[in-house]
């Protein structure tokens, strides 16, 4: 049987940063902006099982007064097909389907923002992903996304459904498309390893200048590899490395105009309370024309973090940055961050 009510949880992240310049590196809309306090976000979070068929979870941001998810899973389908529907972040990479409490910074990758979104690159739409029947764990997933900013639809790549001349569907090729592979191998009893490829295929209306208007794409990589000493008792001891690495085509007016970005990302858990990590990141133009995005152009950032968490439900945070874009100076950022879980907790992905 079904529980009565749902699980509930309340995510509260806050902060204090520090900027050695006014004109420094964007940091999003869950990211400490400017020098100060701030609050990144405020989640309110509630899943439940409807019945054996269907799961229901809801992520809503009180600091917006937002949508972030809400969408239905379906249980049973046979041939280990499984579907949601509802307002759900992109399945592209490993970074976006992430929620704020997940992030192990302060703030998201450059390649984030500048490819997927302010907050996250999601919408409201429909989804299927199939686990194939084989000696390794392989999903294929699809996701087809309303690019209308009426229902939470967001992305740094791919335009509204209310620029374009009709403003509203004319066709289901107006939809964005994302797909994505995973895999992951279980090497030995300490180490294991998830690799995925995504794509996203969608449409950019500029009402201001129609000859930019047409198709964009994204493409992305992504690995993580886990070394875990479970074997030797060691259990709280962990080391991961992720990369992840993302290239878009948007349209200009004689051709194309490509961008690229990704990181490197090194997290060392020391024992049960303590986490330390470094990231090294880059964004970069391959060819830009008249319709470059706003925030286009080269950028490298690093940073360095130390997490303490006395429990499961808290966290305290410091943070280090130095980065650089194009016609900048260098410069520098410190940030300490503080978040606190009230209630149920789900478990977090791998």
């Amino acid at each position: 049987m079904p529980k009565m009510n749902p699980d509930l949880s309340i995510i509260l992240t806050a902060g204090l940063g520090w900027f050695s310049s006014a004109e420094h590196l964007e940091q999003s809309e869950h990211g400490i902006g400017d020098n100060g306090f701030a609050v990144q976000g405020v989640e309110l979070a509630a899943t439940a099982n409807v019945d054996p068929y269907f799961r229901f979870d809801l992520y809503f941001q009180l600091t917006e007064a937002v949508i972030e998810e809400a969408f239905l899973t379906t249980l049973s389908l046979p041939l280990s097909l499984q579907a949601r529907a509802g307002i759900m972040n992109a399945i592209f990479g490993r970074f976006n389907p992430r929620h704020l409490h997940q992030w192990t910074f302060v703030n998201p990758p450059l390649s984030h923002v500048r490819f997927m979104g302010e907050a996250h690159f999601r919408g409201a739409g429909a989804e299927l992903s199939w686990l194939l029947p084989l000696p390794w764990y392989l999903t294929l997933a699809a996701q087809a996304l309303m690019p209308s900013e009426e229902i939470s639809f967001m992305s740094s790549t791919f335009g509204v459904i209310e620029n374009s001349e009709a403003g509203r569907l004319e066709s289901p090729a107006d939809l964005v498309f994302v797909g994505r592979m995973e895999n992951f191998f279980e090497l030995s009893a300490n180490w294991s390893l998830l690799w995925g490829v995504s794509s996203a295929l969608g449409r950019v209306w500029n009402p201001e200048a129609p000859e930019l208007t047409g198709r964009a794409a994204l493409f992305g990589t992504d690995l993580y590899l886990k070394w875990r000493p479970i074997s030797s008792g060691e259990g709280d001891l962990a080391l991961s490395l992720t990369l992840e690495a993302m290239l878009r085509r948007a349209p200009d007016r004689d051709s194309a105009l490509w961008d690229h970005g990704g990181y490197a990302q090194l997290d060392a858990q020391l024992d049960r309370r303590w986490m330390v990590g470094l990231r090294l990141e880059n964004v970069d133009d391959l060819r830009m024309g008249d319709a470059a995005p706003a925030g286009g152009g080269w950028a490298w950032r690093g940073g360095l973090v130390a997490t303490f968490m006395p429990t499961h439900f808290s966290k305290l945070r410091l943070q280090a940055d130095i980065g650089r874009e194009r016609g900048g100076e260098t410069g520098f950022a410190v940030f300490l961050q503080a978040e606190v879980s009230a209630g149920e907790h789900g478990a977090h992905k791998f």
